[in-house]
């Protein structure tokens, strides 16, 4: 083929070397990923197919056994690509903030609504699970291990923290950090049924999401006025 065919579509770099053999394999496997996941937003979990998952990463049905085990798995690679590298940056976050929990708490919930209700994968991905989750009951178990079981101990932790320091007051939430996480959801939720129709202003929700929670959070002033 035409070192310059060659070159466009990928097999080597302009210098005319060749690209390491791991290189070449990352940059398909991410190919069929990304095509999955566009994929599994047009037809679902249940009713999508390898060999349109294949037509759109621009490859042979085979070609993608050599990557992944079957549908679930490239399920479960999409999850990974879009969710993990968000899970390591807050929780690099949180293990390094110096300020308050009350701020904390703030900038983790600004950060869930940007992840989750504002970008459309992360509604697609929540959309697909409530959905057909019942249904693919090995799916909605790694989902929850992966996103949900995470995000709660992230929350969990933040609030602990803040009870710790004396900022937070002892609650349910503390349990349940699932409240916490509602009114994201419920927007997100809102915004896969309503699109612009109805829309809500995602980042005033935030604040007054941030602002509720942490005044139903906030530890009382000492009684004698003095701060302890």
């Amino acid at each position: 083929m035409d070192p310059e065919v060659n070159q466009a579509l990928g097999d080597v770099p302009p210098d005319g070397e060749e690209r390491p053999r791991s290189e070449k394999r990352r940059e398909r496997e991410a190919a069929i990923v990304a095509a999955a996941i566009e994929e599994f937003q047009v037809a679902g979990l249940m009713n999508a197919r390898l060999d349109d998952i294949a037509a759109r990463a621009g490859v042979a049905k085979g070609t993608l056994y050599l990557y992944f085990d079957g549908k679930e798995d490239l399920f479960k690679a999409a999850v990974r690509s879009l969710i993990h590298p968000i899970f390591v940056r807050m929780e690099q976050q949180v293990a390094n903030f110096q300020g308050s929990s009350e701020d904390l708490l703030r900038q983790a919930i600004r950060q869930m609504y940007a992840d989750v209700a504002r970008e459309r994968p992360g509604r697609e991905l929540m959309r697909l699970m409530i959905s057909e989750g019942h249904r693919m009951p090995e799916l909605a178990a790694f989902y929850y291990e992966e996103i949900a079981a995470r995000g709660l101990a992230m929350v969990r932790m933040i609030i602990w923290r803040g009870i710790a320091q004396g900022e937070f007051r002892q609650s349910p939430a503390a349990e349940f950090p699932h409240l916490v996480f509602a009114p994201c959801k419920m927007l997100a939720t809102w915004q896969l049924m309503f699109g612009e129709r109805y829309a809500i202003d995602a980042e005033r929700f935030a604040e007054a999401h941030a602002d509720f929670v942490i005044a139903a959070l906030r530890a009382p002033p000492p009684a004698d006025g003095i701060s302890r």
